[in-house]
């Protein structure tokens, strides 16, 4: 018997799973146990999420250890959103600004260097989907925080800021750069790979360049230009103009290689809002999996809405998904 699950279903089981605080988890596991059809198709499924929440439950009421806080360390962020990007880069280069420009995060944006003294998460949106920005203290000759690294190394991007309105955005880039090197941390493009740290992790980048607004800006973005070349592309930014930001949500987006895939129900208009996040060259069962592990196990076949096939034709598990297809799955 197929669970036909209504997309508010989808929708807080989407949301459960990018949610990683207990008691809020714990809200939307009652939400989605409230919202699922109660036959025979969703019998397992119900018993699997009264589980969850007992589970939970027991975990949340349990005694803490005396001493114990909700972050064991500086160095750990828990992963929200579709991605994880640290903002690294020498005092004032604008860090704090950006994410105080596009998250509700209480960022501290001063004019004199280490006014952030530990790391800052806030949720950013592009389009219809959520990032995670970590705005991190400085890397600077003076004085580094070391826990710095460990929150790039986890992070699924790093985002290094240089400041347009610094006439040392050369020395500082490269200081940057070889302070991560020697942490063992590789900014794709930007360094070559290094035979005596062989065991450098090789970390995805995005190069935001603040200021763009400020005098002599033009002149310095050249040189930066000329010394990155075509490796990474640069994406200026000005947080008083607001100008550069989506473009450079956009360019954090594109730097995790997913795509945007939606749902429909028969019968029901897609929802637009909500997209299942695939890599490219995913699958029609890759999408059903993702969703739940009992679309794909259950699933018969799928009918698909995209720019290079007819709308509604019937598909199995192994079509290709292409971004921006919609998917109607039938189990």
């Amino acid at each position: 018997m197929p669970a036909n699950l209504p997309p508010q279903y989808t929708k807080l089981e989407h949301e459960y799973r990018l949610e990683r605080e207990p008691k809020k988890r714990l809200v939307l596991l009652e939400r989605m146990l409230a919202e699922i059809p109660k036959h025979k198709g969703t019998s397992h499924m119900v018993g699997e999420l009264k589980h969850k929440i007992s589970k939970l439950k027991s975990q949340i009421e349990a005694p803490q250890p005396h001493g114990a806080s909700r972050q064991s360390s500086l160095d750990h962020i828990p992963r929200e959103g579709a991605g994880q990007f640290a903002l690294v880069g020498p005092p004032n280069s604008g860090k704090s600004s950006i994410v105080g420009a596009v998250t509700r995060a209480s960022v501290e944006i001063a004019e004199w260097p280490y006014a952030t003294r530990k790391p800052v998460p806030g949720m950013a949106t592009w389009e219809n989907v959520r990032l995670q920005l970590i705005d991190l203290p400085p890397i600077a000759e003076e004085h580094c925080e070391s826990y710095v690294f460990n929150i790039v190394r986890t992070a699924d991007v790093a985002v290094l800021v240089i400041s347009l309105g610094d006439d040392d955005l050369l020395s500082e880039y490269e200081y940057v750069l070889g302070r991560l090197h020697q942490a063992k941390i590789r900014l794709r493009g930007l360094v070559d790979p290094d035979p005596h740290i062989p065991t450098a992790l090789d970390k995805t980048t995005v190069l935001a360049a603040t200021g763009i607004d400020l005098p002599n800006a033009a002149t310095r973005l050249l040189l930066l230009q000329d010394v990155v070349g075509d490796r990474v592309p640069i994406l200026p930014v000005s947080m008083p103009q607001q100008r550069g930001l989506h473009d450079l949500l956009g360019g954090c987006f594109a730097s995790l290689g997913l795509m945007r895939a939606y749902t429909k129900t028969p019968g029901h208009p897609a929802d637009m809002e909500d997209p299942v996040l695939l890599a490219h060259g995913a699958t029609v069962g890759d999408a059903a999996r993702a969703i739940h592990k009992d679309f794909a196990q259950k699933l018969q076949f799928a009918k698909i809405w995209g720019k290079h096939i007819f709308d509604g034709q019937r598909v199995m598990a192994d079509h290709i998904v292409e971004d921006g297809d919609i998917l109607e799955f039938h189990v």
